[in-house]
């Protein structure tokens, strides 16, 4: 399930203290499983839906991938003309006018079959065609469902193509670096891969992480605190830092208080789609197994004559920390 709609709760301004507990509707008892994580590294929501679950065709088959949809597509059209061939195989193939008589059963229904196709297509090359009510009828109720699919089929497409893809890509490690005067700072950077106008980017990072509590073992919320949350223009990369203050959430965390609390970056980024004038949301998460200590992002673009050159393949090398640094 994508959660286009938890970026309410990630950017709504209620006047709270950015630093205060925050469980952005989620409550403090979910995920409380080790190892268990909120969000996936695509965007969506760690939840699976079961009993009275709403059955939504339209909505998985604009969402699915490009491989399934045109494999879905093509096994829907292959098994509707079969069905039809059946039909017209159990008529008989000698009430259509041109079909070859006395061959094999296999040959009779093959011919059964591509009648259904140029039926199905309106196509009709002439040489195939029904003579009797019962052919005729079964061609005609063809020809009705061909049409339908084909409205469905085009609609699909328009909806798929018309739709906002994931416009942006996350380096797959946050990284925890030195940041100014001997403090360190929580960074991870995106990028957009593709040329479309993608403006007015804003980010809200969510730290969560277990702790105990009145007995019980509880998920708790903070805000983070980013040294620049927001970048009109999105030409380039842009590297997103939590600098760790004294007051950060962060502050004196180790390894491993990373790992035995289980923590986990949640991450949002909101923006306007100029190419499909569409406001977009974009969410990620990184726990602590993806999280590198004491190195720093490689520089993924250089000038080159009168433009820049932006390196994707990138978006994710590092560097290690010299000693002087």
């Amino acid at each position: 399930m994508k959660i286009s709609e938890l970026g309410e709760h990630f950017f709504r301004s209620d006047g709270q203290d950015k630093n205060s507990e925050s469980d952005l509707g989620l409550g403090d008892k979910v995920a409380r499983k080790p190892g268990t994580r909120l969000i996936q590294n695509d965007g969506s929501f760690n939840v699976v839906r079961r009993g009275n679950s709403i059955f939504a065709p339209y909505q998985n088959l604009v969402e699915m991938s490009w491989p399934r949809f045109i494999g879905v597509t093509l096994s829907m059209y292959v098994l509707c003309n079969l069905i039809f061939a059946l039909g017209f195989y159990l008529i008989g193939t000698e009430q259509l006018n041109g079909a070859s008589v006395g061959q094999s059963e296999l040959e009779n229904f093959l011919q059964c079959f591509y009648f259904s196709i140029q039926t199905f297509t309106t196509v009709g090359y002439g040489v195939l065609a029904p003579t009797t009510l019962e052919s005729n009828a079964l061609a005609a109720v063809l020809a009705l469902f061909g049409w339908v699919a084909l409205a469905l089929v085009t609609g699909l497409f328009f909806a798929r193509f018309s739709r906002p893809s994931r416009l942006v890509i996350f380096s797959d490690r946050a990284i925890v670096a030195p940041y100014g005067e001997g403090m360190r700072s929580l960074q991870f950077r995106l990028a957009n891969k593709r040329d479309t106008n993608l403006i007015n980017l804003r980010a809200r990072v969510v730290l969560t992480w277990l702790e105990v509590g009145n007995g019980e073992l509880r998920r708790r919320f903070h805000p983070l605190e980013l040294e620049r949350d927001f970048v009109p223009l999105f030409p380039l990369n842009w590297t997103i830092v939590h600098p760790i203050t004294e007051d950060s959430p962060l502050a004196g965390w180790t390894p491993e208080d990373y790992r035995d609390r289980h923590s986990e970056l949640m991450v949002a980024i909101e923006g306007y789609d100029r190419t499909f004038a569409q406001q977009v949301s974009i969410h990620t998460s990184y726990t602590h197994q993806e999280m590198e200590w004491d190195v720093r992002f490689a520089p993924m673009y250089q000038e080159r004559e009168a433009t820049t050159e932006l390196y994707l393949d990138r978006i994710s090398e590092t560097l290690p920390i010299r000693k002087e640094e």
